[in-house]
């Protein structure tokens, strides 16, 4: 990848979103859309020979789902899942996926997406300076190493933390900061009293749930799953505070 360009590519059986993809793809300047496919196993050759930085793919497909696809991948590159299915979410995001796109998907949605996907592959750039410890805790706030910065972040602003391959992503009020850690290492970092890992890819604030719906956690407009193996010692939790 050049530093400025993500080279992606997008597969879907139904032609109108591989449209939709390719004319969204066209007017963001640094995104390259080198190929579609309506076959996931007629792109293995593209995605072998092109090694795109970024995979636009559906969910459900007629031969295999799109997180399968994707698990069978060496190596994969950053994805972002479209579909018209709400539920496969939570599979979806079981592949580190970058974002989970509702069909029909809005430009503005899109772009979102693909801006998540850019500040990553900036991370991952060779201009990147040498990694050491990314996270120090410091009483109430941790102090979070972006690029060439130490950022102070207080740890009542966090709203919840987002796991993307070996990056997380700290949604605090007002900023998004995208750092290169582990969820384990950022985990060891806050008090249990305060946070809890709810997913493989989301630790959340105890402080900042607004509710629980439908075994989803609703912290603003975000709507966060729970994992499987989570899901006990989360709502073990709860229960203990529940009137």
């Amino acid at each position: 990848m050049k530093l400025n360009t993500i080279n992606c590519i997008a597969i879907d059986n139904d032609p109108a979103a591989l449209r939709i993809i390719k004319e969204y793809c066209s007017r963001i300047q640094f995104l390259n859309l080198t190929g579609v496919s309506s076959n996931p196993f007629e792109a293995v050759h593209a995605i072998n020979n092109s090694q795109p930085d970024l995979i636009f793919i559906d969910v459900v497909m007629p031969q295999i789902t799109g997180p399968e696809f994707i698990k069978t991948l060496y190596n994969p590159p950053l994805v972002i899942f479209a579909s018209a299915h709400r539920e496969y979410a939570i599979e979806g995001f079981e592949c580190d996926a970058v974002d989970y796109l509702l069909k029909p998907i809005s430009f503005e949605r899109f772009s979102r997406a693909v801006n998540k996907a850019f500040q990553l592959m900036r991370l991952k750039s060779p201009s990147e300076p040498p990694s050491g410890e990314a996270l120090t805790a410091t009483g109430r706030f941790l102090l979070v190493k972006v690029e060439y910065t130490t950022i102070r972040v207080d740890l009542d602003e966090i709203l919840f933390i987002e796991g993307l391959k070996d990056y997380v992503k700290i949604h605090a009020e007002g900023r998004l900061i995208l750092t290169k850690t582990t969820m384990k290492n950022i985990m060891d970092k806050l008090p249990s009293e305060s946070f809890f890992r709810v997913h493989k890819s989301y630790i959340i604030s105890l402080d900042k749930i607004d509710m629980i719906e439908n075994s989803r956690i609703v912290i603003g407009s975000q709507r966060i799953p729970i994992g499987e193996s989570y899901r006990p010692g989360f709502f073990e939790l709860l229960n203990r505070n529940m009137i």
